[in-house]
């Protein structure tokens, strides 16, 4: 039989090996507890969370279905999307009316 020349997987570089790790350690931190977080850095963990009020919104329809299709096409939830697509547009009015 004729050996393959790609005998062997190419050389990973420093900056394969550091998104490598990210991954890992990304994929892994769902499968860890936060209290053995705590006892590995010996520091607490705080997590921020704001308080969190619903927010009715009545909408073309056209809308509506264009947030559905980015969910579809995303896998994202209906609040990331919207959550997404406001939050800047909030911060620059907040902005504008403050200057």
């Amino acid at each position: 039989m004729n050996q393959s020349k790609f005998s062997k997987p190419p050389m990973m570089t420093k900056k394969d090996k550091e998104i490598e790790k990210k991954l890992e350690s990304f994929i892994n931190l769902g499968n860890i507890s936060s209290s053995s977080l705590e006892d590995k850095n010996n520091l607490p963990i705080k997590l921020k969370k704001e308080k969190v009020k619903p927010l009715y919104l009545r909408a073309p329809e056209s809308l509506w279905e264009d947030i559905h299709e980015i969910m579809a096409r995303t896998g994202l939830s209906m609040n990331a999307i919207c959550l997404e697509l406001i939050r800047p547009e909030v911060k620059r009015k907040l902005k504008e009316l403050k200057d």
